[in-house]
């Protein structure tokens, strides 16, 4: 049996169509289903992200029995979106199974379904169900009705869902298969400390908190949220991509730190490994920083974290749910900045809640209240990268929800640098010039720090165009 796997074609948007990693739910999953089959039984194939007509080609020369591809709901403002890619594969292919994954499909199981020619949608983790899924079409399995975490059409064209499938155990499952990707088609992470290559590996599933604006569907398909690796794991990916010759690694988790205990066990682990050229970047939440995380990290060469700083506004941060105290934000830099860690302040524009089903959103002064304080910390040492992005509803949020029962969304939903909700007595003019003054301003902490990763340049290059244009 043959087997494609694909990501969404290029986007052809102000992204500059550049790719920083792949995509690693799909390379779990194939690692999984070579690891439970034998060899010779089942061959998959990786589709990289491209244009679509070379998309198309690759398929014709594979001649899959199955197709499968993953997507995030942002995809779907692409022009040449994944349903008008699943539409064309079955026009061209009208008996190959097209089974879609990722976090859309699992937000939205029907929208799939209803929108485009798809077959099968998998809801939440993808690895036991797909390797069902190959069991069906080779005959192991009689019916679709027995394949748990699924959503199909019935003979009759009703929608169909399957019971939930439980959360597998992420340290039983191999490694990824990095063995089938060419790391010189993608550009890792946004800043670099070093050369040659740079990636990512993801350190945990899920994540134990619930702020209104976050869409983490399939991590939210069962409980515990959050699900941490073994650190020795983790470590053994890491060093086989060291070997491939990766001195700058992402650890990719929604935080790294909401159990602090075994976030210094990896630093731990990390560390026994010795690689003293090898350094890192992670996520982490504001209210779990200690002088003795910030140690461990800069032990390990960890030179930039990410904090999902939002506003600066109390009010605000309480009625998303982002649960810190907006004073510990220089606090934690500092300690930070003591060992020599660069910052990265995640900014959000504009966020909206409900307080007893009523509605409440963040106002024109208090994102100017955010902005003024980020000058500030800059000024002070203690930001060292921004970014600014307006809150943007996204299937499986609670601000999806949100936003739907009081009629906020536009008709067109576009990417989260456009304004895709309506905030009440707001103008989008002066929405606009604030976006661009944090446009501005993040452009200029960039570039008196440096470490941009240059082999983005034309996703800089755009968003220096789109900024030009918001100036007339």
């Amino acid at each position: 049996m043959k087997i494609a796997l694909a990501n969404p074609v290029e986007s052809n948007n102000r992204q500059g169509n550049v790719v920083g990693y792949p995509n690693m739910g799909l390379l779990s999953l194939i690692s999984y289903v070579r690891e439970k089959t034998k060899g010779d039984e089942v061959q998959i194939e990786y589709i990289e992200t491209m244009p679509m007509d070379r998309h198309i080609r690759m398929v014709e020369k594979i001649k899959p029995d199955i197709y499968g591809i993953s997507f995030a709901s942002h995809t779907l403002t692409y022009k040449k979106n994944p349903y008008a890619l699943i539409n064309e594969i079955k026009s061209r292919f009208p008996g190959l199974p097209v089974i879609c994954g990722g976090t859309h499909p699992t937000a939205m199981p029907e929208d799939v379904l209803e929108r485009s020619r798809a077959d099968i949608v998998c809801i939440g983790e993808g690895e036991e169900t797909f390797l069902e899924l190959i069991a069906y079409f080779q005959g192991g399995i009689r019916s679709l009705s027995e394949i748990k975490g699924i959503a199909y059409r019935g003979e009759n064209g009703e929608f169909i869902r399957t019971a939930k499938r439980k959360f597998c155990d992420i340290n039983s499952l191999p490694m990824p298969a990095w063995d089938i990707i060419d790391l010189n088609n993608y550009s890792g992470p946004h800043l670099r400390k070093t050369g040659g290559y740079a990636t990512c590996v993801l350190s945990s599933r899920g994540c134990p908190f619930n702020c209104v604006y976050c869409s983490n569907p399939i991590w939210r398909t069962d409980k515990p949220w959050f699900r941490m690796k073994d650190p020795k794991f983790v470590v053994k990916e890491i060093g086989y991509l060291y070997d491939r010759g990766v001195r700058e690694i992402y650890i990719r988790a929604d935080e790294l730190n909401p159990n602090v205990g075994w976030c210094l066990k990896l630093c731990s682990e990390i560390k026994k490994a010795g690689w003293k050229d090898l350094y890192f970047q992670c996520n982490l939440r504001v209210d779990a920083i200690n002088d003795e995380l910030a140690s461990a990290l800069a032990d390990i060469n960890c030179w930039l974290v990410y904090l999902g700083i939002e506003s600066v506004n109390q009010r605000v941060i309480d009625g998303i749910d982002k649960r810190f105290k907006v004073e510990k934000v220089p606090e934690v830099c500092k300690v930070l900045k003591k060992y020599g860690i660069q910052i990265f302040g995640y900014m959000m524009l504009y966020q909206v809640w409900e307080e007893n089903k009523e509605l409440r959103w963040e106002t024109p002064s208090e994102v100017d209240n955010t902005i003024r304080t980020t000058w500030r910390l800059s000024r002070a040492n203690l930001l060292d990268y921004i970014s600014w992005q307006f809150a943007t509803p996204m299937p499986g949020a609670r601000l999806w929800d949100i936003a739907v029962r009081h009629n906020l969304m536009k008709k067109e939903m576009k990417g989260v640098w456009d304004i895709n909700m309506r905030i009440p007595g707001v103008s989008e003019r002066r929405m606009t010039r604030q976006r661009l003054l944090g446009f501005l301003m993040q452009g200029y902490f960039a570039a008196r720090k440096g470490r941009i990763n240059w082999r983005m340049w034309k996703r800089i290059l755009r968003k220096m165009s789109y900024v030009v244009r918001s100036l007339g």
